[in-house]
């Protein structure tokens, strides 16, 4: 994995991904999305429009490295992961699996990542994360919050009814604002949840990271999983 540091300047704009899929209610089946920039969005440094993973002074040359250290730094696994979907020529999304046993057809897929080239250098960042069964519907995508106490809603399911929400800095898995254990559906459909996070932390201009899971009980498991990035207003 060859992980390169970059240089920032400041760009004030807010690129559309286009092309990427979502997932379908995680039986491994992709469609057709848009992530819309919303219009209250501030770009972060370096980068066109805000994106989780990795910071924006790091560059990934290709796809598949941006989501593999996603998922070993930010859900803890070893990476499962299919292949690059491309969508337009500078974006795609990468499914990723529980690891399964036995062959390949027994995994199940967890969540989508979005990605997409940004930067001064081209580098390839996850714009979010896709899962209908583990979904934030409030705040949208790339809103501006305050930093404050911030109502987080959405659908989810896990083992046992819980779910894990959480806020962490984009690009700096340690750099954890808060977390809180809501709880969802714990069978085959998703129900609502709802949470307060506390981002008083945070520094207006950062783009902030809303990760919910829902866990299995194993180990080796990522667990359902969505994200979307949000940026502190200034």
């Amino acid at each position: 994995m060859r992980r390169r540091p970059i240089l920032v300047s400041f760009v004030a704009l807010v690129a559309l991904l286009a092309a990427c899929g979502d997932d379908d209610s995680g039986n491994g089946s992709t469609g057709t999305a848009t992530t819309e920039p919303s219009s209250t969005t501030s770009a972060p440094e370096g980068l066109e429009q805000p994106a989780i993973w990795p910071a924006a002074d790091v560059a990934f040359d290709t796809p598949e490295e941006a989501a593999e250290d996603f998922v070993t730094e930010v859900l803890g696994v070893p990476p499962t992961l299919g292949e690059f979907q491309q969508g337009d020529s500078r974006s795609g999304e990468i499914e990723v699996f529980s690891p399964g046993e036995g062959d390949a057809g027994t995994r199940v897929v967890r969540g989508l990542l979005l990605l997409r080239q940004l930067g001064p250098a081209n580098g390839w960042f996850v714009l979010a994360a896709a899962n209908d069964n583990a979904s934030i519907t409030t705040p949208a995508s790339m809103d501006e919050v305050a930093a404050g106490l911030l109502t987080v809603e959405g659908r989810a399911r896990g083992f046992e009814a819980n779910v894990v929400v959480t806020a962490f800095e984009a690009g700096d898995a340690g750099a954890e604002l808060d977390q809180v254990i809501a709880q969802g559906g714990a069978f085959e459909t998703p129900e609502p949840f709802s949470v307060t996070l506390d981002l008083s932390r945070a520094t207006p201009g950062d783009t902030v990271v809303l990760l919910v899971r829902g866990g299995t009980g194993l180990e080796t498991d990522p667990g359902e999983f969505g994200a979307i990035p949000v940026v502190i207003s200034t």
